[in-house]
């Protein structure tokens, strides 16, 4: 963002207007969230957030709300736009420094008097823990009874690291603008945002490198146009056929729900690879999904070897043990395009396991999606340093490089990275899709995309997008066996008014 303001200047677009603009999105959004005029206190830092507060002061004054504006200083002398937007303030300041120790009591009831407290203390630049006197504001401000307008992000939370360290402020409302954050989609600042606004202040792509961001809110306009196309004369083998290879009859459930999941949604064909103790189990269970006998290693390459076979689940119930390493390693050198979920992620957490599982991702050129969730991707990657890694998305485009594959790191805030440095947040997910088998059925979807010719990126994105929209389609409680049906309907659905829809614009997040 410091980039586009300076390419916006260099093009002579006005600071100052900017801000005027960002100031008025905020009064904007402060009348929206407070219906009729309220008491509303603003609390305006030393930097340009301050600045947009102050405008949104004078505007939310002007419209007979009962106004009070709390600003902090520094030894700071100019403040350059910020001081100008306060000159066009005529009514007290409370005043407080950095160095100051305690809140005046005056400041503290203002605060807590107060119906709509405006935080524009400090934007998404920030760098340190709040500390001092701004932290024992932010408390009062969390204790207290207001609803709470964040302007950028909440005061405490970091553009650059996506992440909190310390206190911070929890906003009912959060105005945006220009483009969203990643820090207003990923935990823990999706939370601590409340819903976010997006404003627009008179920036537009002409500001921005044409090479960035290459961050997007995971959305249809993202993976739509890679849709799975059908084929008037064509036939199943078109579609794809999808190898899921079974765990031992104690835990057969999790590959059936991939399985059924694949064909549910898409694909042409799909076998399940099956020890012959557990053979009788999921034949119980499964008509349409074909089933092979699978004991040994050979057998599994036998079965990989079918020049048919076009995509490949391995991990699903499948233990964690050598006979799961190895078919991992022995799918890889097939060149199938591969997903490999749960056990085959989990079984190389000692660092020999491991380098050999990225020596062979290093050399295959199928296409590859991992799909873990923290515990795994902690198995595969390691802890990947805080420091260097802030955030969920550091850590899962920095496993993408490394791996040379499509990252899947699940969760509330599920990211899909790309080792060619593309990333999207998804944000359509409920908790309650956090149940039992879920991620099976995930394994599944993203096969049946691949299969039928969906590039992994986008593949992936698509399968996460829908299996959120199944899951709230659902509602509360569901179980993965119902998730199977309702994400083939999803995607039903999507086919056919997503492939012909016009152009859509993907939701740039910087």
């Amino acid at each position: 963002m410091k980039r586009v303001d300076e390419k916006a200047r260099e093009q002579g677009i006005s600071s100052y207007s900017l801000m005027e603009n960002a100031g008025l999105a905020v009064a904007d959004a402060v009348q929206a969230l407070a219906g009729s005029p309220c008491r509303v206190v603003v609390l305006a830092g030393p930097g340009n957030n301050g600045g947009d507060g102050a405008i949104a002061a004078v505007e939310l004054d002007s419209l007979e709300y009962e106004v009070h504006v709390v600003r902090i200083v520094t030894e700071q002398k100019s403040y350059g736009d910020a001081n100008r937007a306060f000159q066009s303030w005529h009514h007290p300041i409370e005043i407080i420094s950095l160095n100051e120790i305690e809140l005046s009591d005056t400041t503290s009831t203002l605060i807590l008097s107060a119906d709509v407290v405006v935080d524009a203390m400090f934007g998404a630049g920030l760098t340190r823990p709040l500390s001092g006197i701004v932290a024992a504001m932010v408390k009062l401000v969390n204790d207290g009874p207001a609803q709470v307008v964040a302007v950028d992000v909440p005061s405490g939370l970091s553009g650059n690291t996506h992440n909190v360290n310390g206190p911070c402020v929890e906003a009912e409302l959060t105005v945006t603008f220009f483009l969203h954050k990643p820090a207003h989609f990923l935990y823990p600042g999706r939370q601590l945002c409340g819903s976010v606004l997006l404003a627009q202040i008179g920036l537009d792509n002409e500001q921005l490198d044409q090479h960035e961001p290459n961050c997007y809110l995971n959305e249809p306009a993202v993976f739509y146009s890679m849709m799975p196309r059908i084929n008037t004369i064509g036939h199943k083998f078109h579609r794809g056929h999808v190898l899921v290879r079974s765990g031992p009859v104690e835990s057969t459930g999790a590959a059936r729900l991939s399985a059924e999941t694949a064909l549910r949604c898409g694909a042409g064909l799909v076998t399940v690879a099956t020890s012959h103790d557990a053979l009788l189990v999921n034949a119980a269970h499964l008509t349409a999904v074909m089933l092979k006998c699978c004991d040994t290693e050979h057998a599994w390459k036998e079965q990989l070897a079918d020049p048919r076979i076009t995509t490949v689940v391995v991990g699903p119930g499948n233990g964690i043990s050598e006979g799961t390493r190895n078919s991992v390693i022995s799918s890889l050198e097939s060149e199938k395009q591969c997903v490999l979920d749960a056990d085959a992620l989990s079984c190389w957490s000692d660092n020999n396991w491991r380098h050999e599982f990225m020596k062979v991702m290093a050399s295959t050129t199928a296409s590859v999606v991992l799909t873990p969730h923290a515990g795994e991707f902690e198995h595969l990657f390691g802890n990947l340093s805080d420091e260097q890694f802030p955030s969920k998305l550091h850590k899962a485009l920095e496993a993408a490089s490394q791996s040379r594959a499509v990252i899947v790191y699940k969760g509330a805030d599920t990211v899909v990275a790309s080792p060619d440095g593309r990333s999207s947040i998804n944000a359509n997910a409920p908790p309650w899709l956090a149940t039992a088998g879920t991620g099976d059925v995930l394994a599944g979807l993203i096969a049946a995309l691949l299969a039928q010719g969906m590039p992994p990126f986008e593949a992936s994105c698509a399968a996460v997008w829908l299996h959120g929209a199944a899951a709230e389609s659902l509602g509360y409680p569901l179980c993965s066996e119902d998730l199977v049906g309702q994400v083939a309907n999803e995607l039903g659905n999507n086919i056919s008014t997503i492939a012909k829809s016009p152009t859509l614009a993907r939701s740039k997040i910087k």
